[in-house]
């Protein structure tokens, strides 16, 4: 290990000098913010691919997968590493001792990397390690398993997630042992699985992937390599392993089958889509009695994220109201009273698209913050008249797309709770950050330490306000692996301050009280009721 607060160093395992452009951009980022020096590269002399060659219906089938399903910014493109700004890293050729699937380095080699002392080995290239490579630097060899090493090793990479069905596709950093996809876990993340496409599916979480490492390099400049090696180990208690299946790329009798299963799955789900019009409706639920309460959506348009008010003794509910011919929506609310609803009024409309009211009383004003990311920043409303007049206070986040904005005052903190996308092709639902601030109007909102503070499409995008239980905080989330707005999740706060944060599911809520509603996506509740929207087709 680097002494004496000395930065990381770091080397290169690589078979080229050109690199995926996810890769490349993960280390653009380690220079671009000094996290690390990247002092020199192991370039393979002898690079080739392992085992025999795929069979052809699988290649065949990834040609048009590639060719109908277009991505852009795409992850794949081949960059050269000696154009990243800032790089002078010394090169090392090497030559593997090479069998069908590994790769092992010769006593000579061996004692080339052992003079550059590195703290890390990230490898980019190479195949299966073996052997005393694995032992050099002081914290391991990184490597990425784009899948869930729990429950799938092997690859081909975010393939058998799409043809299998499955609703989520894991990915995770790990330090290399001699066993295939079962070294220390680093970092973990889960996306909802692209149904169609696996050019898709796989594009969007090696994008997000590439910030794994950054992340744990800042995570180590912070709190240190001890506490950072006990903070790992303490999140990986909460996983068990279970029946993870070495999977390999399917010959051609395993390929025609899981295409056709794949064609019927997609030509059932395309039908259901074409034939059913997406609906989404909200719910009151008396806290004493437990009845549901349907609202009946307003002509030509349908409501969702419900919220409610209690203020000088009457209910207030406010939604996003989405008009079907304009394709937008606006923040609308309603008098509740005695269990009915008055008729909607619009009382906030943009030129752009509105969603998720949220709204709170501070400094004597009762505030609302929505939803706008189709405008790239986020908006603090302020009512001049509660609950009908509201005018626009000041704009956070500008040039940032941030989604269901959720905000909590606690230890004399505003805590602001938002997804993101971390990088444009990556996806939305993955990554829950949280900012905070003792100023509403702070122009720069303090970034956790710990941020992403969860990242897992099952449990990261905001479902409604936090609320408190016996003096515990909880947190509504939604889980949206299997499709949006599937179902909703409880997560209790087991530790949250200013430098960490921790959360675990409670509970998961269904909307299962009436048959053909396929989910449900926010959660709010006053002393006297809860609200709550369900989504069908």
């Amino acid at each position: 290990m680097a002494e004496n607060n000395s930065k990381l160093r770091i080397g290169l395992l690589l078979d080229s000098y050109l690199i995926p452009a996810w890769a490349w951009e993960m280390l653009r980022v380690i220079l671009e913010e000094d996290l690390a020096r990247i002092s020199f590269v192991l370039l393979n002399q002898t690079s080739k691919p392992s085992g025999s060659k795929s069979s052809f219906l699988y290649r065949t089938f990834s040609k048009i997968d590639r060719t109908f399903f277009k991505v852009n910014p795409n992850a794949f493109e081949r960059k050269d590493i000696r154009s990243i700004r800032g790089f002078s890293a010394e090169t090392i050729s090497v030559k593997p001792i090479q069998s069908k699937y590994m790769d092992r380095f010769s006593e000579e080699d061996l004692e080339k990397v052992k003079k550059q002392e590195p703290d890390i080995l990230i490898r980019l290239g190479f195949r299966i390690l073996k052997g005393d490579i694995l032992t050099i630097p002081s914290l391991g060899i990184w490597s990425y398993h784009h899948g869930d090493n729990l429950v799938n090793k092997g690859g081909p990479p975010c393939f058998w997630e799409v043809m299998l069905g499955w609703q989520e596709t894991g990915s995770v950093l790990q330090i290399l042992s001699e066993k295939l996809d079962e070294g220390k876990v680093i970092y973990r993340s889960w996306s909802r699985t692209d149904p169609l496409s696996v050019h898709r599916n796989a594009n969007k979480v090696y994008w997000k992937s590439l910030f794994f490492i950054p992340r744990a390099l800042e995570r180590i400049n912070r709190i240190g390599v001890d506490a950072w090696r006990i903070e790992v180990e303490s999140k990986e208690k909460k996983y068990f392993s279970q029946d993870s299946a070495l999977r390999k790329t399917p010959g051609n009798l395993q390929m025609t089958r899981l295409a056709a299963n794949w064609v019927i799955r997609n030509l059932k789900r395309k039908l259901n889509e074409s034939l059913h019009k997406e609906v989404w409706n909200c719910w009151l639920v008396d806290q004493s009695t437990g009845e549901k309460i349907k609202i009946e959506n307003p002509p030509s348009s349908y409501l969702a994220d419900p919220y409610l008010i209690e203020h000088l003794g009457q209910t207030w509910l406010f939604v996003e109201q989405y008009f079907y011919k304009s394709s937008r929506g606006v923040i609308s609310y309603a008098k509740v009273e005695n269990g009915i609803v008055d008729s909607f009024k619009t009382v906030l409309e943009e030129s752009f698209h509105l969603s998720y009211p949220f709204i709170f009383k501070s400094e004597g004003y009762w505030w609302m913050i929505t939803e706008s990311s189709e405008n790239r920043d986020l908006r603090f409303y302020h009512s001049k008249n509660f609950p009908n007049q509201w005018e626009l206070s000041h704009v956070s986040f500008q040039g940032e797309a941030v989604y269901d904005p959720t905000l909590c005052e606690k230890d004399g903190f505003f805590w602001l709770f938002i997804n993101k996308k971390v990088h444009p092709g990556s996806s939305s639902f993955d990554e829950l950050f949280l900012y905070f601030s003792n100023n509403l109007k702070a122009s720069d909102w303090i970034s956790h330490p710990m941020n992403p503070i969860v990242s897992d499409v099952k449990s990261s995008r905001p479902a409604g306000k936090l609320f408190q239980k016996n003096g515990q905080w909880y947190r509504p989330a939604q889980d949206s692996a299997k499709h949006y707005g599937h179902r909703i999740r409880i997560q209790k706060i087991t530790k949250w301050d200013r430098e960490i944060y921790e959360e675990e599911t409670d509970r998961i809520m269904e909307a299962d009280w009436e048959s053909g509603w396929e989910g449900t996506h926010t959660y709010n509740s006053t002393d006297s009721w809860t609200v709550m929207d369900t989504f069908k087709r």
